[in-house]
C-alpha cells in the first residue's frame, strides 16, 4: 500500500512538473519524445500533446432556424480528466475554421452548461478521472453565416498548473448539411400553447442522456412538452389542480405533424394524478399512452402520455397529416397533462438519437419568464407571468423555442 501511496504522489507531481514547464500561454503542453514513435496508429513525428482534459464531440450537428429568427447548431462536448488532478474549466471557445471566435463561455456559463449523470447543471470542476457534458449552442444570423466546421477549445486550471491554464483543442464538430424536416403542428388548431422545455437547453430533455447497451443515447434532445394557458393565462383552468380534466389542454386533440406509417402503440396505461412524477415508473411505462410513427427518410416521430383508450390508430396504419392520433392526457412519467413529441432517427424512444425539424407555419405572443416560474406556477390555479418577445408574431419553417406560447392555426 506504501508503494501505491508513494506512486500517486509523485504522479501527482510529474504531471504538475511537466505542465508548469511546458504549457506556458495557456497553450497545449507538449513533451519531446526520444524519437520518432512507430507503429500502427502511433505519430512519426517527434512532439506530441499532452492535456489534462481529453475533449470529443458529438457530431455532426445539424443546423436549424430556431422562433427567434437564428439559426442554431447544437451539439455535445465529452470532457474527461485524464489526471489525478482535480481540473476547473475557465474559458469554453467555439472557433470558425479560420480562427474566428464566435462564442465563448466564462466560468458561470460553462458551470451552467455542463453536466454530470448525478447533477444537470452547476458543475464547477472535475475530479480525477471524471467525465461530464457540455451543451453547446452557439446561434447565426443566417444559415450561409454557419461554417462547415466548428472547431472548439477549453481551458482548465489546477493547483501545479500555470494561472493562465492549460488549453485543449477539441476535435472539430463537423456542421451536417442535411435537410431539416418541415412538419405540421402535432395539436389541433388553438392559442397559448406553451413549448415547455423546448430546445435549446432544457434540463429536462436536452440534458437527458440514457445509458443503454453500452453507449449513451439522446433522443429527447429537441423535444417539447406542449401545455396550454387559458384565456386567464393558466394552465390549470378548472378548480382543482389535482385533477387531470381541469387542465387546460387535457382531452385535446393530438395530430400526426407528418404522414407515414404507425409503428408502435401504446394504450390502457392509467391517468396519473398531477402535481408530482410518479414514485416508480418502468421504461415502457414512461412514455404512457404513446404512438410512433415511421414519418420517412429515417426518421421517427413520438406522441406521447396521451389519454387511455384514446388512441385512434394501429400499429401498420398509414396516417396523412393532420389525422386523429389521440387525446392528451397525464399518463406515464408525467406530472401535469401534456404532449411529449419529438423527431428522432430511429424506432426506439430510448436508443435513438433526437434530431432538429422545424414547423411549417405558427404565431408566437409572448414567452413565460422563466423555468423557474413556470415550474412555480404550473400546477396551479394562478396565471403564469408572461412577456412580450421582439419575434412575436408570424413564423414559417422554424422550431418553437424554450417556453414561447404558441398559436397553431
Amino acid at each position: 500500500m506504501g508503494a501505491h501511496r508513494t506512486g500517486r504522489v509523485a504522479s501527482l507531481a510529474a504531471i504538475a512538473l511537466i505542465m508548469t514547464s511546458c504549457a506556458a500561454g495557456g497553450q497545449d503542453a507538449r513533451v519531446g519524445a526520444a524519437g520518432p514513435v512507430t507503429g500502427e496508429g502511433r505519430s512519426t513525428t517527434a512532439a506530441t500533446a499532452l492535456a489534462p482534459l481529453l475533449v470529443t464531440a458529438r457530431e455532426p450537428a445539424v443546423p436549424f432556424k430556431g422562433s427567434d429568427g437564428t439559426f442554431v447548431v447544437s451539439y455535445e462536448l465529452t470532457l474527461f480528466n485524464a489526471t489525478p488532478l482535480t481540473l476547473r474549466p475557465t474559458t469554453v471557445e467555439v472557433l470558425t475554421p479560420s480562427g474566428t471566435v464566435i462564442d465563448s463561455l466564462d466560468e458561470g456559463e460553462i458551470a451552467a452548461a455542463l453536466a454530470l449523470p448525478s447533477r444537470r447543471t452547476g458543475v464547477q470542476e472535475l475530479t480525477e478521472a471524471q467525465t461530464a457534458t457540455l451543451y453547446l449552442s452557439p446561434e447565426f444570423a443566417g444559415r450561409s453565416d454557419v461554417p462547415a466546421r466548428l472547431d472548439n477549445r477549453v481551458t482548465v486550471t489546477a493547483p501545479g498548473l500555470p494561472p493562465e491554464g492549460v488549453t485543449t483543442v477539441a476535435a472539430p464538430v463537423s456542421v451536417s448539411d442535411a435537410t431539416v424536416p418541415v412538419l405540421g403542428p402535432p395539436l389541433e388548431p388553438g392559442t397559448g400553447y406553451i413549448a415547455a422545455d423546448s430546445c435549446c437547453d432544457s434540463i429536462r430533455h436536452r440534458r437527458a442522456q440514457l445509458p443503454i447497451d453500452n453507449r449513451l443515447w439522446l433522443a429527447q434532445r429537441f423535444a417539447v412538452d406542449w401545455e396550454q394557458l387559458d384565456d386567464r393565462g393558466r394552465t390549470v383552468t378548472g378548480d382543482d389542480p389535482s385533477v387531470p380534466g381541469d387542465y387546460t389542454i387535457f382531452g385535446k386533440r393530438v395530430v400526426a405533424a407528418a404522414g407515414g406509417t404507425v409503428i408502435h402503440v401504446v394504450d390502457g396505461l392509467a391517468e396519473q394524478a398531477p402535481g408530482a412524477l410518479p414514485a416508480s415508473i418502468t421504461l415502457p411505462e414512461a412514455d404512457g399512452n404513446s404512438v410512433i410513427i415511421d414519418i420517412g427518410s429515417g426518421l421517427y416521430a413520438l406522441y406521447a402520455h396521451m389519454q387511455p383508450g384514446s388512441i385512434a390508430v394501429s400499429v401498420g396504419q398509414r396516417v396523412a397529416r393532420g389525422d386523429l392520433i389521440g387525446l392528451v392526457g397525464n399518463t406515464g412519467n408525467s406530472s401535469a397533462p401534456h404532449l411529449h413529441f419529438h423527431v428522432m432517427d430511429g424506432p426506439s424512444p430510448l436508443t435513438s438519437e433526437g434530431v432538429p425539424y422545424v414547423i411549417d407555419s405558427f404565431e408566437t405572443t409572448g414567452q413565460i419568464t422563466s423555468t423557474a416560474a413556470f415550474d412555480q406556477f404550473e400546477n396551479t390555479t394562478q396565471p403564469l407571468p408572461m412577456q412580450a418577445t421582439p419575434s412575436d408574431g408570424t413564423h414559417r419553417d422554424e422550431l418553437p423555442l424554450d417556453l414561447v406560447i404558441v398559436t397553431f392555426p
